[in-house]
């Protein structure tokens, strides 16, 4: 594909390859779309000076937004699994931290404020960052599961220290996640360096030269991809 940027006469060509599947975009969109409420109306539930809000007919709209996209937001990863099984298994594997996650994380503030890659270890098709953000989307999304289902039902059932403790783990699995969400939004939208991320998301592509530079382990390969790094390592201790 060419592409003639704004202002200037040269006409680039971009190779695309695939990065993400039409099931796993939907789901990241169905995701955002379900998670923007549930953190809206969450918020709206939790803090003292949005209190007026969550009360009389105005409350009652807000728990019912809140249950509803909790529903849908539940439901989401069962239904991809169902659908595809090996897949979400493969994410999941993708996610699991790597030994050269520490060093990627550790030259992380010099790259993304300082736009610094050589220092960054390569990376497959996730990156370290990316990885992390998926963990804590995973482990929030049981917590949530396992303290908002008891809460939705079981109040009045469940003895009062146990459910406010359920609303504790419920609310910093709300406070992690969107942070979280804040720091993926700002890195997929507005970073200078993170353009190709959401080009990704909408269309399932990536150009071979963004995925060279930033998953040279996806795109090449572990061991060729290492190999690349190390010379590239050794060329800049020459200079």
């Amino acid at each position: 594909m060419t592409v003639q940027l704004k202002g200037k006469p040269e006409v680039v060509t971009i190779q695309w390859i695939p990065k993400y599947t039409f099931m796993e975009r939907l789901g990241h969109w169905l995701h955002t779309a379900t998670f923007i409420p549930l953190a809206i109306t969450g918020m709206i539930l939790y803090f003292p000076f949005l209190e007026p809000l969550a009360q009389g007919e105005a409350g009652l709209f807000v728990r019912l937004v809140h249950r509803v996209a909790a529903v849908i937001f539940g439901l989401l990863p069962i239904i991809y699994y169902i659908v595809e099984p090996r897949r979400l298994l493969l994410h999941i594997r993708e996610f699991l931290p790597r030994k050269e996650d520490i060093g990627w994380l550790k030259a992380a503030p010099a790259y993304y404020l300082l736009g610094k890659h050589e220092a960054m270890p390569p990376q497959g098709r996730f990156n370290a960052g990316e990885k992390l953000n998926g963990l804590m989307m995973i482990i929030t999304w049981f917590i949530f599961g396992i303290t908002g289902v008891p809460m939705w039902f079981g109040k009045g059932v469940i003895p009062p220290e146990i459910f406010r403790w359920l609303v504790v783990f419920h609310d910093l699995a709300m406070i992690v996640s969107v942070c979280m969400l804040m720091v993926h939004l700002y890195l997929a939208v507005a970073h200078p360096l993170m353009w190709a991320g959401l080009v990704s998301m909408r269309f399932g592509v990536t150009s071979a030269e963004y995925a060279a530079e930033h998953h040279a382990k996806w795109y090449y390969g572990p061991k060729r991809a290492m190999e690349i790094w190390e010379a590239k390592k050794r060329e800049g201790a020459h200079h």
